[in-house]
């Protein structure tokens, strides 16, 4: 066996790691230095230091004295390289690294799926190559094969000699994934490269804060909130002017030095999420500057609300800032928010934007109980609100409908306005009936953790069978997708059903929203869409009902949610958030990142992780969504709405 000598310096990850192994092999900064003191069967790496500049130029004359000396060579992302013309540097878009022949194999068989996130590579006449970079779907296999065109990443330039073109050796630095699919790949190459196997293992830069069986500290979820709520403080909050706000989150795409781009959308459902975080850390800590925030957060948030008194819109909130678009799931979680935050706060400043709120949302929904999924300005001016309150629409689709029907049974609860009560069972009751034939958004699973909510709100007004049937079928379905370390995992919902389902070629990869997995029985679980919301549903349901299946199943998901909130200290601006995707088998966030918006490593600040907090956050306090703590004084703005937005409804 011959010994393994690096040519980089000595900030590089691989000689880095080798070095944490007990490995550290012998390292020059020199090539020619490195050549002239290898001896026959030696393998050399030479590793970029330049990237993503390509600044190696390989002579000839070194070639040929790799041949001679008999050595095993890997040069990673050269400039120059004889009788082979490389292309100017270019940056992937939606490629991931796919394998291409049986090199890697067992431990990595063809098709098998890696990322290098959003790398540089150095574009080469195809020809036979172990890796390639091709837009490809799947979730950790290209299920349709490669493209027509895809991109060789690590080719034989000769039997002693692989060339790399881009930086395989970046795999720390750069985050790639899986980790485990990258140890196997090093693991393969320097066997190829000495004839001895190396085991490796490293810790990632970006990691969860325990791992699977882990032990875990008696007051966990009191450190997990306050994790998040720092997050939030340190990484999300911006200031405009004197009123407060929050970015929309962090982007899926990581460069190639692993850093994330902001999401600086602004919008308001964000914003009132958010602040719901800051008012229960006034209640749990007694921070004044969390209850400042909350304030100024919410003050903010209501500015985007229509305010012509003679528009159809009146009282609806802009999806976010400068478009009126509006969404009834969106004007729903900022009226939750805003009604648990306000609760926390005890301040009643923002009772009538949130009555007119819910009165705007209410005339606009129809006969049946649903509403249009979503409603433009144009269109709402151009037919008038009253045409939505006639027109008989049904929507199978709880992610857009479920979380108003709570606003309603809420606003039932705290007004005793029987008009929020009827229409809603209603709708419930066709959408139960319908199950499983809905219109599921990214997949069956979300929709389902979607109804929780209106189901635990709907028991609370009156406690009937039939209403305790429904909860026992919708939310004994969630739970048999729970995992036994508490993940919830995604499950696609009736093929033609689906809003957005995966890919159903390579072309499609990345071309709309798309779930975080390909195919029924991928090990993932979706922070996004549907663990955040399940995680309120059940802890809503459990209290609510008191059946001790959904008390044990909340407690298994916040475990886990505990286990995976994300731990980082070369990227401070991720430490103690989540983000989409995370797969239970691997342990780590990944997914098919085929969504253009909100990828597998998308981080948002609403959401995700407003509701993950806030649920530690009742937890804590022993307390639900859930409350009639301001009745009386909700109450009085809610019949004035009525009188002014639905005069011929004003009885109560």
């Amino acid at each position: 066996m011959g010994k393994l000598i690096l040519c980089c310096s000595p900030e590089n990850d691989l000689y880095i790691v080798l070095g944490e192994n007990g490995r550290t092999p012998v390292r020059y900064d020199c090539l020619n230095e490195a050549v002239n003191n290898a001896s026959p069967g030696d393998g050399i790496l030479v590793l970029s230091d330049s990237y993503p500049v390509p600044s190696l130029v390989v002579e000839p004359t070194l070639l040929e004295k790799i041949e001679e000396k008999d050595l095993k060579f890997y040069i990673e992302y050269p400039s120059v390289l004889p009788d082979i013309v490389l292309g100017e540097p270019r940056t992937v878009e939606w490629e991931r690294l796919v394998v291409t022949s049986r090199f890697f194999e067992p431990e990595l068989p063809r098709m098998s799926i890696l990322n290098m996130h959003d790398c540089w590579f150095l574009p080469v006449e195809k020809r036979g190559s172990h890796l390639m970079l091709a837009k490809v779907a799947g979730y950790d296999k290209a299920v349709f094969g490669l493209p027509e065109d895809p991109y060789p990443v690590l080719f034989e330039y000769s039997s002693n000699i692989m060339i790399s073109t881009s930086k395989l050796s970046q795999f720390k630095t750069g985050r790639y994934a899986p980790s485990e699919a990258w140890k196997q790949l090093w693991i393969k190459l320097l066997k190829w490269l000495t004839g001895e196997k190396y085991d490796l293992s490293w810790i990632p830069t970006v990691r969860t804060a325990f791992g699977r069986n882990e032990p875990l500290p008696e007051y966990i979820e009191k450190e997990a909130y306050r994790r998040s709520v720092e997050w939030f403080r340190k990484h999300v909050l911006f200031g405009v002017e004197r009123s407060r706000g929050v970015i929309e989150g962090y982007q899926s795409n990581i460069d190639y030095e692993g850093h994330q781009l902001k999401r600086v959308l602004v919008r308001p459902d964000c914003l009132a999420e958010a602040a719901m975080v800051f008012a229960y850390d006034w209640r749990l800590t007694g921070n004044p500057r969390s209850r400042l925030i909350a304030t100024k957060i919410l003050d903010y948030v209501w500015s985007f609300q229509q305010s012509e008194e003679n528009s159809p819109a009146y009282g609806l909130v802009n999806w976010m800032e400068g478009l009126p678009v509006f969404y009834g799931d969106d004007n729903a979680r900022v009226i939750l928010s805003t009604l648990s935050a306000s609760s926390s706060l005890e301040e009643d400043r923002w009772d009538s934007s949130l009555a007119l709120c819910l009165l705007a949302n209410f005339r606009t929904t129809g006969p049946l109980g649903f509403r249009k999924n979503r409603i433009d300005l144009p269109e709402l001016i151009r037919n008038g609100w009253e045409y939505y309150w006639k027109n008989p629409v049904t929507s199978y689709s709880p992610h857009y409908q479920a979380y108003l029907w709570a606003c309603f049974l809420w606003g039932f609860l705290l007004t005793g306005y029987r008009g929020f009560f009827e229409k809603t069972v209603k709708a419930i009751r066709m959408t139960v009936e319908k199950y499983p034939d809905w219109r599921w958004t990214n997949g069956l699973t979300q929709e389902l953790a979607r109804m929780t909510l209106p189901l635990a709100f709907l028991i609370r007004v009156e406690d009937k069978p039939e209403y305790r049937t429904w909860i026992n079928k919708i939310g004994g379905d969630l739970l048999s997708q729970q995992q036994p370390c508490g993940a919830i995992r995604e499950l696609l919902g009736p093929d033609g059903n689906g809003e957005y389902p995966p890919p159903a070629s390579n072309e499609q990869y990345g071309t709309t929203e798309a779930p975080v997995i390909q195919h029924n029985g991928d090990p993932a679980c979706d922070l996004l869409y549907t663990s955040n919301f399940a995680f309120l549903g059940l802890h809503e349901l459990a209290s609510a009902c008191g059946i001790i299946r959904f008390k044990h199943a909340e407690d298994q998901l916040a475990e886990f949610l505990c286990r995976i909130q994300v731990r980082s200290n070369n990227h401070p601006y991720l430490d103690g958030c989540w983000m989409r995707s995370f797969d239970y088998e691997k342990w780590e966030y990944w997914g098919s990142s085929s969504d253009t918006g909100w990828g597998a490593w998308s981080v948002e600040s609403g959401w995700t992780n407003s509701w993950i907090a806030s649920v530690f956050a009742m937890r804590l306090l022993k307390e639900t969504l859930f409350s009639l703590k301001r009745s009386s004084e909700i109450r009085k703005s809610l019949h004035e709405a009525v009188d002014e937005l639905l005069p011929q409804e004003a009885s109560v």
